[in-house]
């Protein structure tokens, strides 16, 4: 992934899951390479590079595109 690449979670509309698999297709072609779709719930994970973040929000069916954040603790001091 490039460094301009960004992991994001795309939320569908309650009314367009019925027709997830053609809101997909439309994000593969706004830009977005999928990695998982969870199309109980109506999200979209995947890759998106900086110049498409804008038209992955544009597409029909499309409710939010969202940073998916990761952290991570640091490891755990043991005892001393």
């Amino acid at each position: 992934m490039a460094e301009d690449d960004h992991r994001v979670i795309v939320s569908i509309a309650d009314d367009n899951l019925d027709r997830i698999g053609d809101v997909v297709d439309a994000l593969r072609t706004a830009g977005l390479r999928v990695q998982d779709v969870q199309d109980v719930i109506g999200t979209v994970t995947g890759w998106v590079h900086d110049g498409s973040l804008g038209s992955l929000k544009d597409v029909s069916g499309v409710v939010d595109v969202e940073f998916d954040r990761t952290y991570q603790l640091p490891p755990e001091e043991g005892p001393q």
